[in-house]
């Protein structure tokens, strides 16, 4: 029963983590003057001072395992910002969303062609609603069927972001990785890259004014330091597949968001997607849990006989 509520309560936390990342959709366009690696670099240079001054006594749990695998998920998240970074400029933002988006999607069958997990109904139908839901959402007329150069950069960002749901799910299983110390460590890494990177683009050189740097602020502890921070941690207890469709909640707050803080129109498809990829979360949390007993009671029976 305590795992239970653990599982709940996890389950919950990932659902803010994407309403945060969600919020972080306008509080982007509020800046989007700035270049893209300077925001980055500042967003998770914030997140890494945030994190490290709150959980500096986590460091003493420092191994080389954590360090390591903190490395490849925060390369992954890197190379997913980098990649739509660059992406969304060839090709439509209505497909770039999309294809963005896709990763949340595919992490069933990345689970079954890297650790052999099966993919059940129930996920198959919720992957199936979320994928139409992701659609509705970014459809608009000049979507076309044809693939550019950008819309096969926003799926090679889409599949790092989802190796790294993928990847952190066993990850936080291992105990030597301290879910809050992974985080950490995750935030200092790539407030390194996204450093790096500005110093070669030269965003450095652009200077944010005030209001920008509220936004910034409001990014790195909300949207990075603290979505990021209630990801790991609910991934110890929260199984990928469930993950991913609830990350699909993100474009889904992102577009309501948008619509209610800077007045963007959404429209009848962008609704109607909304609507769908929260029903295929429901669909999916619902499913699980009365199979869940079934499951457990198979598993009880067989240790009986």
């Amino acid at each position: 029963m305590e795992m239970k509520k653990k599982e709940r309560l996890a389950a919950l936390g990932i659902i803010v983590c994407t309403l945060m990342w969600g919020a972080g959709f306008p509080a982007l366009k509020a800046t989007e003057d700035l270049p893209a690696f300077l925001i980055i670099a500042i967003r998770f240079i914030i997140a890494a001072i945030f994190l490290s001054a709150v959980f500096h006594r986590r460091f003493r749990l420092l191994n080389r395992t954590v360090v390591k695998n903190a490395f490849i998920l925060s390369f992954l998240i890197f190379i997913m910002y980098v990649f739509a970074t660059v992406g969304i400029r060839y090709t439509t933002s209505s497909k770039a969303s999309f294809f963005s988006c896709l990763g949340f999607v595919i992490i069933p069958f990345l689970n079954w062609m890297i650790y052999k997990q099966k993919i059940s109904k129930i996920t198959v139908a919720s992957v199936a609603m979320c994928l139409a839901g992701i659609f509705l959402l970014s459809y608009s007329s000049d979507m076309g069927l044809s693939f550019a150069l950008g819309d096969i950069i926003c799926i090679g960002g889409s599949l790092a972001g989802s190796l790294q749901i993928v990847f952190l799910d066993r990850m936080t299983k291992d105990e030597r990785n301290d879910p809050t110390l992974l985080s950490v460590l995750m935030m200092i890494f790539i407030a390194v890259y996204g450093s790096i990177a500005a110093v070669f683009t030269g965003a450095w050189q652009v200077r944010p004014a005030g209001f920008d740097w509220c936004v910034l602020i409001f990014i790195g502890l909300f949207c990075t330091a603290i979505a990021y921070l209630l990801q790991a941690v609910g991934q110890k207890y929260v199984p990928s597949t469930r993950v991913g469709i609830m990350c699909a909640l993100e474009p889904a707050s992102g577009a309501i968001f948008s619509a209610v803080l800077l007045g963007e129109q959404l429209g009848l498809f962008g609704w109607a997607g909304g609507a769908v990829i929260i029903a295929s979360l429901v669909f999916m949390e619902v499913m699980s849990a009365r199979t869940a007993p079934a499951e457990s009671g198979e598993k009880e029976e067989g240790r009986s006989a």
